[in-house]
């Protein structure tokens, strides 16, 4: 016979830890996903989305860096220290501003309100309405035209009536082609060939014609207007939701008034370079948009780097010899096609007498550079700036 054994029970506790451990590794992986699963999903994912944006100009046109020679000659310019002298940050000055409406609201009566009342609407957007009305009758006699139930002979005739008095008001105005081509561009509505026709429209636009449409304004304040002059007729033209533009217009800016820049600058002209080099002091000009005034001139700005005073006038600018090729030749030896000439009372010759005079590799990538500095582009931040009129006059369309 065998004894009796009694074996004691195991506790109950340790079958649940043994349980507890092993689904810890689980849930620590399961913990490392999510988090690993955020990251990507928050930081790296979006990361990755803004560095493949392109800088743009604000209308969609890609900003590109400088290659070639004129990436070369970034690195000339700052070797040889011309921001110290030269700066590449036009200033701002004083401005007002003209405000162009570019698009109708819906009812023109805001409008009215905004410019200061009926009596003082401009023919061109009298006549902008007087479109809209014509679509709207053409609309309506069409929708009378396709209804398949309920068609009342009296109903057309009544649409067809408005047509002919909307269509009969736009013909009254007896504005030129290129005011009734503007009116429609701010109306805002689409006319067939056959309403067109009608309206002493053509019913084919050419291409200017297109462009005239497609980029109407029309100027309802002087460019003297300062912002607190307009504010409220701008919170009217927001509210009526009509599209309108501010176009500054310099007063007192020596920059643009000297044609040193187009606009003020910003830090999205620097955007690309290597250095950002604003400059330290401004004894000679200020270079922001000197590529625009180097266009077909680049003998001239190479005689002026060799030798800024070779042209007679005075300059503080120290000659940049070294950055060009001298060779001597005689009297009766021609210049070569490259040589560098000046010409002084009509009279064509080298910039240096004796010596015919070449660009280096390096002049040329320093002028290549001084070409790409331009700020004749607007920018959301930056708009191009007019000049203020010599007059006052002539300010409103009429």
């Amino acid at each position: 016979m065998q004894p009796n054994v009694s074996l004691a029970p195991m506790p109950q506790h340790q079958g649940r830890g043994r349980c507890q451990m092993n689904k810890a590794p689980l849930v620590f992986l399961g913990v490392l996903f999510t988090l690993s699963l955020s990251w990507w999903g928050m930081v790296y994912s979006p990361a990755i989305q803004l560095g493949g944006e392109t800088p743009d100009k604000g209308d969609g046109t890609a900003l590109k860096p400088r290659v070639g020679l004129a990436r070369q000659g970034e690195q000339v310019y700052r070797e040889n220290g011309c921001y110290y002298c030269h700066t590449r940050t036009a200033t701002g000055g004083q401005f007002g501003y003209k405000l162009q409406i570019t698009r109708l609201d819906l009812n023109g009566t805001i409008t009215d309100s905004a410019i200061g009342g009926a009596d003082k609407m401009l023919p061109v957007i009298k006549q902008a309405y007087r479109f809209k009305a014509v679509a709207k009758a053409a609309d309506a006699l069409k929708t009378e035209l396709g209804k398949t139930e309920g068609k009342s002979d009296a109903a057309i005739k009544a649409a067809k009536e408005a047509k002919a008095t909307a269509v009969k008001e736009v013909k009254s105005a007896e504005l030129n082609l290129e005011k009734n081509l503007k009116a429609l561009g701010i109306s805002g509505v689409s006319l067939d060939k056959d309403l067109s026709l009608e309206c002493g429209l053509p019913a084919e636009k050419n291409a200017t014609q297109k462009k005239l449409v497609a980029n109407a304004q029309v100027t309802i304040t002087s460019g003297i207007k300062q912002w607190s002059d307009i504010e409220a007729k701008v919170k009217k033209l927001k509210a009526a939701k009509a599209r309108f533009r501010l176009q500054p217009v310099a007063s007192d800016w020596p920059d643009r008034q000297n044609l040193v820049a187009m606009r003020q600058s910003v830090s999205r002209d620097f955007l690309f370079d290597a250095h950002a080099m604003p400059g330290v002091m401004r004894i000679g000009p200020d270079l922001s948009n000197v590529g625009g005034r180097l266009i077909g001139a680049d003998n001239d700005a190479y005689a002026h780097i060799y030798n800024p005073q070779s042209t007679g006038k005075s300059s503080h600018m120290p000659p940049y010899r070294y950055l060009f090729h001298r060779k001597k030749i005689t009297e009766d030896e021609a210049l070569p096609t490259t040589a560098i000439t000046v010409t002084i009372k009509g009279d064509k010759r080298s910039v240096e007498p004796g010596y015919a005079v070449t660009p280096t590799a390096k002049a040329r990538a320093l002028l290549a550079f001084l070409k790409s500095l331009r700020t004749d582009s607007a920018l959301p931040e930056a708009p191009i700036v007019e000049q203020a009129a010599a007059t006052s006059a002539g300010t409103r369309e009429k």
